[in-house]
């Protein structure tokens, strides 16, 4: 599966140290409808994107409270995308395919170290 749950701070902290991985993260929970409206996208962008230099995670905010307080995650389901151990965007709300697609595009070619223009016009 293309996707993993994170689940310990020392997760978090690997991600969000300088030099960290570029990833994006789902905070979802099992009770929140639009999450499970969501995640299907999720899965589908995660596993087309899969050989590209981007970390699709997971985090089950009734289970780890405190990995989403650590990003003031408010409402659900909000994806968050990092790279270099810095917050690149927050989106909250759920998303669709399309969105979900541009912005692991984006952070992919950012982690290719590919340069704006590239980046916007492809």
């Amino acid at each position: 599966m293309p996707t993993k749950d994170i689940t310990t701070q020392q997760e978090i902290e690997n991600l969000m140290q300088e030099g960290g991985p570029a990833a994006i993260i789902d905070f979802w929970a099992p009770w929140c409808g639009p999450c499970r409206a969501m995640a299907p996208h999720f899965e589908a962008t995660a596993e087309a994107m899969k050989d590209e230099p981007v970390e699709f995670l997971k985090v089950n905010t009734e289970d780890h409270p405190d990995l989403s307080a650590a990003f003031n995650v408010r409402s659900l389901p909000t994806v968050v995308v990092v790279h270099n151990g810095e917050i690149q965007d927050v989106l909250v709300g759920s998303q669709n395919a399309n969105s979900l697609e541009r912005h692991a595009k984006r952070l992919s070619s950012r982690a290719k170290g590919e340069g704006f223009f590239k980046r916007l016009f492809g």
